[in-house]
This record gives C-alpha cells, sequence and structure tokens, in this order.
C-alpha cells in the first residue's frame, strides 16, 4: 500500500533550505558531479520535462533512517511548517549521498548534512491547515520532524475515499503525478514497439521464436527448474501447479550467475511474477503478502496479508536480506 511522510521545516534554516530544492530546482549537473552520468541520466530519464530535480533529506539518527528506509517510490510527501500543509509530491527516488546532501543544503551546525535524500515530483501548492477537517480527522495533529503516517490511518482513508488519489482531490484539491513507474513502462513498451521485427522463414522458425519467447519469461532454465523442485511445482502465492505458466522471479535484481541461487528466488505464477517485479504485489522478510491499494477490489485481493507457501526443504527457503532489500524498493 502507498504510504504518506511528512516532512517539517518548522525553523527559519529550514525554510531557507525550501527555496534550495522545493521552491526551485537542483541543477541536474550537481547530481552528475556526485552520482555520475549513468545515475543521473537515468533520473533524468523519470523527469524528461524538468530542468532540474526537487528533492528533500534527512539527517543521520536512528528515527530518521527508520523513516527514510520504510519510504517507497510512489510513496507521498506532505510538507508541513507554520500548522499548514503547504506542499504535496511524491517520491520518484530514493538516494543516500554525502557529497550532494552537502552541495545543496550544506551542513548543520553539527557538521551533519542532510545525507538521507529523497527525490520529488513537482511540489503542488495545497494551503491547508493541519487541524482543519478532514485532513486533521484523518492524518495527524501536529508534527516534530521527519514522520510517518501508520498504516492504521492510511488503511481508513482508503477504506472512506477509496483510493490515496480522491482523498487528495477532496481534501487537498490536488492530484497525486504520475509515477515515474508508468514512465518507465512506457518508455519500455515504446522500444519494444520499435525493436518488433518478426520476420519468421517458415512456420517452424515461428515456432522457435515463440517458443524461445516462453522460455525466456519462464526464467533462465536451469534456475527455473531448481525452484520446481525447491517449491514442488506449486506457485509460492497462489499454489497454482500449471507448471508451464510458472516461472522463476528473482528477488533481488538480476545480477549475473551469481543470482541465480534457489534462496534469491520465488516460483510465482506468470501474472503474480509480473505484480512482483512492478512491486504491486510485494511480500514481507516474513513471507506475507501486502498488496498495492490498486489491487483492492480486485481478484488479486484474495492474496492481501496471506502467507506465502515456503519449500519444504528450508535450506532453500527465501533469503530474509533478499526479502527486505526487495521490499524496499518498488524494481
Amino acid at each position: 500500500m502507498r504510504q504518506i511522510f511528512i516532512f517539517t521545516a518548522g525553523d527559519k534554516k529550514a525554510r531557507v533550505h525550501l527555496d534550495d530544492s522545493i521552491l526551485k530546482p537542483v541543477s541536474f549537473e550537481w547530481m552528475q558531479e556526485a552520482l555520475g552520468q549513468e545515475q543521473t541520466q537515468y533520473y533524468q530519464s523519470l523527469i524528461p520535462d524538468q530542468q532540474g530535480f526537487h528533492a528533500w533529506g534527512a539527517v543521520p539518527g536512528p528515527v530518521n533512517q527508520r523513516t527514510w528506509t520504510a519510504m517507497q517510490v510512489g510513496d507521498l510527501v506532505l510538507t508541513v511548517y507554520a500548522n499548514q500543509y503547504h506542499f504535496l509530491s511524491t517520491v520518484i527516488g530514493k538516494l543516500h549521498n554525502q557529497a550532494l546532501a552537502s552541495r545543496i543544503w550544506g551542513k548543520d551546525e553539527e557538521g551533519n548534512t542532510w545525507e538521507y535524500m529523497y527525490l520529488l515530483s513537482e511540489p503542488q501548492n495545497i494551503a491547508t491547515d493541519v487541524l482543519s477537517p478532514p485532513a486533521v480527522d484523518y492524518l495527524n495533529k501536529g508534527y516534530r520532524g521527519f514522520t510517518r503516517i501508520s498504516d492504521d490511518k492510511v488503511q481508513t482513508i482508503v477504506k472512506d475515499f477509496g483510493s490515496l488519489d480522491s482523498f487528495v482531490e477532496q481534501v487537498f484539491q490536488a492530484h497525486i503525478p504520475e509515477g515515474h513507474i508508468e514512465r518507465e513502462i512506457e518508455q519500455a513498451e515504446k522500444d519494444a514497439e520499435a525493436s518488433v521485427a518478426f520476420a519468421p522463414k517458415d512456420m517452424v522458425d515461428g515456432r522457435k521464436k515463440v517458443l524461445q519467447e516462453v522460455v525466456r519469461r519462464q526464467g533462465q532454465p536451469k534456475f527455473r527448474k531448481a525452484l520446481l523442485a525447491a517449491y514442488g511445482k506449486k506457485c509460492a502465492v497462489t499454489g497454482c501447479d500449471v507448471e508451464s505458466v510458472l516461472e522463476a522471479a528473482h528477488i533481488a535484481s538480476y545480477l549475473g550467475k551469481e543470482s541465480n541461487a534457489v534462496q534469491n528466488g520465488l516460483l510465482l505464477r506468470a501474472d503474480i511474477h509480473t505484480l512482483f517485479d512492478l512491486g504491486e504485489l510485494k511480500i514481507t522478510e516474513q513471507g506475507q503478502v501486502q498488496l498495492h491499494e490498486t489491487l483492492f477490489g480486485t481478484v488479486y485481493e484474495q492474496y492481501q496479508g496471506q502467507q506465502i507457501t515456503f519449500p519444504a526443504n528450508q535450506a532453500f527457503a527465501p533469503s530474509v536480506e533478499a526479502l527486505a532489500l526487495k521490499f524496499e524498493r518498488v524494481l
């Protein structure tokens, strides 16, 4: 489920930083100096209509780091100061980078910088009082620092308004912008269409192409066979036992042969695999399914909160570290 985060700008120094990276964008040149060309080009591709990027960050500390770790791409971020919600954005990326944070915001009196960074969509002005209804009925009555709104409150919002989008429209007269995932998928679709060159020489050649595509989707053959054996040829989420639609899903992103350990995989039905890769269906470290709000009211709602089926041999159980890493990231 999409989350809601709050950052405050209660003192004058913090409000100066608003001008540095919220009221106006930061130059991509600064990002390139800190991150290099490849990463910068990736973030530029997410916001191609902007000359720079918007961002905020948190100084090191157990509470801030825990809150930052929980933050995910696509989550909603509200800016609060003077007892008023002033800006609304969504998370388009997270960075832990001292050099870039120092370049943007400098350092505080203790020599710390706001290095636990999150990149934001262009902030929208909302100007809504914290204590005004219905905002106060669903969010907090006050804030001190970097805050995550509880899951219970978010679930109540979705239950009463139908979605976070409707909540934002009715309470803040704003809209949640399109996330970067949709933009990436759109670009991938364009690339796929541009590269289509289906020209089989005969029916046999055509059949080979079809089968090659099936094998590609199902996953690396040796890796898939190991997962089929470990999970008893059943989808870990649905229990589906139709082998032809079961795919080898990597938990942590594929980085080469070393990624093909059974502990870094799940055997998933094709549609569940797609949702898992997109971050619309997530699995906690304990193996519990969590769905994105857009899947509520669909045929997938039955899996919300469900425990996945682990391999009979615990030596092949999915890595807790890999599940935690995947859960924190959308892709």
